[in-house]
């Protein structure tokens, strides 16, 4: 399979093949000792339990001053699969989930972002299934070319420029 991104935006499934090994794959979208990426370069908190089922998650600003992002862990399987209840704290959308599988194939490894019971036509919806390919693209370029295109390192910049609003203030969103 090529490293070309597959979509299927009425399923919400991103898949695209990355050049790394599988290991270093999970410990990208993982991590939380720095910002991720591929994840609009939030930086994920974890309640003390840690990346375990029913602990609580925030996306946050590199400095943590905002939350874009709450959730719960559902589901770990290390390396393979990581699942989580998802919710844009800037919307009153209803709750989905997201789930991340990783396959070991040849030239890498498969990886696969499912979007589960978003509202259909809330605002959710439509920033998840926008973000998707981007997601997957980044997190590629990240794991193969070691940094993120030059547009999203721009549109990172300009995220700086924009007001976020007070609801998004990371005190409102413990972990």
């Amino acid at each position: 399979m090529p490293n070309k991104l597959e979509v299927d935006a009425s399923k919400r499934v991103f898949k695209i093949v990355i050049n790394a090994p599988i290991r270093d794959v999970w410990r990208e979208i993982t991590r939380t000792d720095a910002p991720i990426a591929c994840f609009f370069n939030s930086r994920m908190h974890l309640s003390p339990a840690g990346l375990v089922p029913g602990s609580k998650l925030a996306m946050r600003s590199p400095d943590a001053r905002t939350t874009g992002v709450v959730g719960e862990i559902i589901e770990v399987r290390e390396p393979t699969h990581f699942s989580h209840t998802f919710k844009f704290t800037n919307f009153d959308d209803p709750w989905c989930k997201v789930s991340y599988d990783l396959r070991e194939v040849p030239g890498g490894t498969e990886f696969t972002l499912k979007i589960i019971d978003a509202a259909p036509g809330s605002r959710t919806e439509k920033q998840m299934v926008q973000g998707g390919s981007m997601i997957a693209n980044t997190l590629r370029d990240v794991l193969e070319d070691g940094k993120p295109s030059l547009v999203i390192r721009l549109l990172f910049g300009l995220f700086g420029l924009f007001p976020v609003p007070k609801k998004c203030r990371s005190e409102h969103w413990p972990v």
